[in-house]
């Protein structure tokens, strides 16, 4: 609706003014209530209660009409933006009358909505259109305009075009004296009251940027926990002794695994050599929401395989790599080391691709199995994985990680590195558990604390 009289919504929102006594009364000004502020109280004094404004919206320019109100006393202050539509028209966003009582909430402190009273006449015109600061002496005819009837008709107006809004924004103080402002310096009235203001748009961005961030983590958090739900339930596994560490550096982790028993469905019988299972591991490059989402779409396709054993875990990987592709060119691949072990033989399977390699220790020497082999998922297309095969027995322990473990570095920049979680296994416990917590102590003891710089998951399992 386009206001050319009064608008209705400042009719409606008007606040009774309170009686003025005599001594309220100074030259014909009246003066704002001293609790706010007084004439006292210095500049700095000014900028510091400016500076801790907590953003709320609802009281930038309340805030911003006492700040003010010891240099222009008895003003009204209004904020006027150009219409989105026509530069030419004004939208009211907010108005506080010479006493501090809002007419008109500042609902649109950032310029958001376009729900405001909408002026089109020729006061308005004016008033959008300066570039610099400017005082306009309103003729017989400007004060019938409906902007003038809505700014409670004053005499004389001082615009104040804002920096923080690139000057399209509009500070208006109105008053009902002529030649009100013919005297104040108006350089220094430009830096001030742009500093003020300033300060305020600060402390709004600042509120919308916190209350955006914690929206966006929020998301995130509902991102880990669907991915924390797709983390295997970790039930026991007839002749393996197992423990993990699974560490997002992130709220949500491009890190994920799965390990499961894979003997048929319903079938309980007890074997010699304990369950045929399979264990995955795959790192998404990067870390944070968009690796999660890399690698909540993997375990997305992984379920949809049904491949038999006789494929090994190549076929699981060459599967869902041709399917972890879109029509779009991908930012994120995986590197992935699964490995495949059948009880009845005796036999580990196994497949790097692109992933740090596989450690086996065994009567107290720690073998590397994996390195360099095969490109990562998420290259291409068309490529097909190989199986390899290991040879294990009762006693065997072997380590999967991440290279979010090997790159943890210490407060000199230096790595963990490939050598030193070599000697760890080395020389540590006979037990998975055991031994795990023995690697996590000097990882986090290098790194400085529980969370590195890229996610970090470290898997150890005994053979049986």
């Amino acid at each position: 609706m386009v206001y050319r009289l009064l608008p209705r919504c400042l009719m409606n929102q008007r606040v009774a003014r309170p009686s003025i006594s005599s001594q309220n009364r100074r030259s014909n000004h009246i003066i704002i209530d001293p609790s706010h502020v007084t004439n006292s109280t210095t500049l700095f004094e000014r900028l510091l209660a400016l500076n801790a404004f907590d953003g709320d919206s609802a009281e930038a320019l309340r805030v911003l009409h006492r700040h003010l109100a010891p240099d222009f006393p008895g003003c009204s202050l209004c904020l006027l933006r150009p219409d989105s539509n026509d530069a030419d028209h004004a939208r009211l966003s907010g108005m506080i009358d010479a006493n501090g009582h809002e007419l008109m909430a500042n609902v649109d402190a950032l310029g958001d909505q376009v729900s405001l009273p909408l002026f089109v006449d020729a006061l308005a015109t004016r008033v959008v259109s300066a570039r610099d600061l400017a005082v306009i002496d309103l003729s017989v005819a400007e004060q019938a305009l409906p902007l003038a009837v809505a700014m409670l008709n004053p005499a004389t107006l001082l615009v104040v075009p804002l920096a923080s809004a690139a000057g399209r924004m509009k500070l208006v103080l109105g008053a009902s004296r002529p030649q009100r402002f013919a005297q104040i310096s108006r350089d220094a009235t430009l830096q001030s009251i742009n500093l003020a203001a300033s300060l305020i748009a600060r402390s709004l961005l600042t509120r919308s940027l916190r209350a955006e961030t914690q929206r966006q983590r929020q998301a995130i958090e509902g991102l880990a926990e669907v991915q924390r739900l797709l983390l295997p339930d970790m039930r026991a596994i007839s002749g393996l002794d197992y423990a993990v560490h699974w560490q997002p550096a992130d709220t949500a982790a491009g890190d994920y695994y799965d390990l499961m028993p894979l003997n048929a469905d319903g079938d309980t019988a007890a074997r010699p050599n304990g369950d045929t299972w399979g264990c995955l591991v795959a790192d998404v490059s990067g870390h944070g929401a968009a690796s999660a989402m890399e690698a909540v779409q993997f375990d997305a396709i992984l379920r949809t395989y049904r491949g038999g054993p006789e494929d090994g875990p190549a076929g699981a990987l060459t599967y869902a790599n041709r399917y972890f592709f879109s029509r779009r060119q991908r930012r994120h691949f995986l590197t992935v080391m699964a490995v495949l072990y059948r009880s009845d033989q005796r036999r580990l399977i196994y497949v790097s691709a692109g992933h740090p390699p596989l450690l086996r220790r065994r009567a107290g020497m720690v073998t590397l199995h994996g390195a360099g082999e095969q490109i990562p998922l998420g290259v291409l297309r068309d490529h097909t994985w190989s199986n390899h095969e290991l040879d294990v027995e009762a006693g065997d322990i072997l380590v999967i990680y991440t290279d979010g473990v090997l790159e943890a570095r210490n407060a000199n920049g230096e790595a963990f590195g490939q050598e030193r979680l070599i000697e760890h296994v080395r020389d540590g416990s006979d037990s998975a558990h055991t031994l795990l917590d023995e690697l996590i102590a000097s990882l986090m003891a290098h790194q400085g604390g529980p969370i590195g710089s890229d996610d970090q998951t470290l898997i150890v399992l005994r053979i049986e």
